[in-house]
């Protein structure tokens, strides 16, 4: 068997006490989000923004799309870890919380390194295949219904060396749930059979509710 170590809120406390401090614009965030109620869980999680940023600065990445924006963690998480030239190219539909995201990025100043566009997911990606863009790193974190189309999109979007991840794929565990039958669980199950067909490197790790990473 694999060794896992039991990560509980205490370990968590650790590790953060251990490592890089947050912005004091990230901690904002998350503090404007903790009264948010079930909407939170549209933010990814703490550990999660970490991974990105270490993605970004450790592979020198100078470009990141985003699909599924809310209140700007993510987007600003990756902007922070991009050189001066960096862009963040950020796709959200709800046009309240992209307000509220260009607030916050405005604070932490790298509302010049991010552009939010107001659009559905589907609608964004397609024109930004058709006018041949290419990113070095897209984090899909949007509707789950689309999650398929918006992988195949990405996929023609990604530079060839860039990496693709994916949020939500473990599901509060519902993955390994043999008896459920709502629509978003069956969704996030097909997503992942879809994926493990495909030929493209991947792996799902157990940060927050799953990420998949995928790279060619």
């Amino acid at each position: 068997m694999d060794k896992n170590i039991p990560i509980d809120q205490n370990m968590i406390d650790y590790i953060f006490s251990h490592s890089e401090s947050l912005h004091k614009v990230q901690k904002k965030i998350l503090k404007f989000n903790d009264n948010l109620g079930k909407a939170k869980r549209l933010q990814i999680s703490i550990l999660q923004a970490n991974f990105l940023q270490f993605l970004i600065k450790a592979n020198k990445f100078k470009s990141c799309l985003e699909v599924g924006t809310f209140t700007g963690y993510s987007s600003l998480s990756m902007a922070l870890s991009l050189p001066k030239n960096g862009k963040v190219y950020a796709i959200d539909k709800d046009i309240n919380t992209n307000k509220i995201a260009l607030n916050f990025f405005k604070e932490a100043k790298v509302n010049n390194k991010i552009f939010i566009e107001t659009n559905n997911g589907i609608n964004a990606l397609k024109k930004l295949t058709k006018s041949k863009k290419k990113f070095d790193l897209i984090l899909i974190d949007a509707d789950k219904e689309s999650y398929i189309k918006y992988f195949n999109y990405s996929v023609q979007l990604i530079s060839k060396r860039g990496i693709i991840l994916i949020d939500n794929t473990l599901w509060k565990g519902e993955v390994l749930n043999q008896n459920a039958n709502d629509k978003l669980t069956l969704k996030i199950k097909k997503f992942n059979e879809y994926i493990k067909k495909k030929r493209i490197n991947k792996y799902i790790l157990p940060l927050g509710d799953g990420f998949t990473i995928c790279w060619k």
